[in-house]
């Protein structure tokens, strides 16, 4: 399991959730485990993207059967993975009994972003809470439904460091692995989280993929890390605070999949973030233009910004191999010789 640990529950605050009650509610849902991976062809790979609407949850028992309707959507159009979004872990925050009083000290400073000092001790008494929900719902879930989960990613205390980190889980509820961001931002260099120093490569029965949080894709370095480790799917949970503009889309995980000719999968996360801003919806699936009849890059994407929605599409991985790339697989022999020297 990559060295992660699962938490320990009896460190929980006043109010904590035990395993146990998310897996009572998690067997009164009845569900019935899915087929989709019964057989495994890399010509026909099943991906679905979410797009997670925020909202404030009352009780465990509406988290967990508002993450299981985004699932089983996805498994009813034959999802072999589902993708969730940046921050998804967050979600069941508001959970935690302090929540209200912490969101009110975190407001937007003149700066446009959230107090970090106030937002990390919020993250201190209320992540814990938050973070155990989320783990335990997810890979009961992937195991119940049979299906692989890239959970999203959360901030989440490894013992005194506070990460940034998407996790992956197999179709038994097993951990696959997870990464850490790369390009943190100035809010969080300021809460004290440490970028990442590797790019990991995730191989599975559906498909050889590699996580990139949020800005992560605005880099064409980690694409292309992730490309010679082996990948074939970047996967990107995300969030746009403000409109979702033609220029957002060209300059991310579009760009990065023409580049790198790899298939990208992006979810986001939309709605009111209580902080003064609004996170509009990107979900999307992109191909290879050699791929694509329109050459925008976009094989499928939701139909609207707001609202939660799902795009799904199943994917050829081996075409991916067979596309021509005419800076290294010139016909012209003569020249290349010619110039060699010049070349390399």
């Amino acid at each position: 399991m990559n060295g992660f640990s699962v938490p320990n529950f009896s460190s929980l605050m006043p109010g904590k959730i035990s395993p146990g009650e998310i897996e009572k509610i998690v067997n009164e849902l009845a569900i019935v485990p899915s087929d989709n991976l019964y057989a495994v062809d890399s010509e026909a790979v099943n991906i679905a993207s979410l797009q997670v609407l925020i909202r404030r949850y009352s009780s465990l028992q509406e988290y967990v059967a508002d993450m299981e309707r985004y699932i089983s959507d996805a498994v009813n159009r034959r999802a072999q993975l589902v993708c969730f979004p940046i921050y998804a872990g967050l979600l069941p925050a508001s959970l935690c009994p302090q929540f209200d009083r912490y969101l009110e000290t975190i407001q937007p400073l003149e700066s446009g972003y959230p107090d970090a000092v106030q937002l990390h001790r919020m993250l201190s008494h209320c992540s814990d809470l938050a973070f155990d929900t989320f783990f335990h719902t997810m890979s009961l879930l992937a195991g119940r439904h049979r299906i692989y989960i890239m959970a999203g990613s959360t901030y989440y205390f490894d013992g005194a460091q506070l990460r940034h980190r998407a996790f992956l889980f197999s179709d038994t509820g097993e951990l696959v692995g997870f990464q850490d961001k790369i390009s943190v931002s100035l809010m969080e260099q300021e809460m004290g989280i440490v970028p990442a120093g590797e790019i990991r490569m995730f191989d599975t029965p559906v498909g050889q993929s590699s996580i990139l949080i949020g800005s992560d894709v605005e880099y064409y370095e980690t694409a292309r890390i992730a490309k010679n480790l082996g990948a074939r799917l970047l996967l990107c949970p995300t969030a746009f605070p403000g409109e979702y503009t033609s220029v957002t889309a060209a300059l991310g995980l579009n760009l990065r999949v023409q580049e790198t000719k790899l298939y990208g999968v992006q979810s986001a996360l939309v709605g009111d973030s209580g902080l003064g801003f609004s996170l509009e919806g990107g979900c999307a699936i992109f191909a290879p233009n050699e791929l694509l009849k329109q050459k925008n890059g976009v094989l499928v994407k939701a139909g609207g910004r707001f609202y939660p929605d799902i795009a799904s599409a199943t994917l050829n991985l081996d075409r991916l191999s067979r596309i021509q790339n005419p800076y290294t697989q010139d016909k012209n022999v003569e020249f290349m010789d010619k110039y060699a020297d010049r070349l390399y």
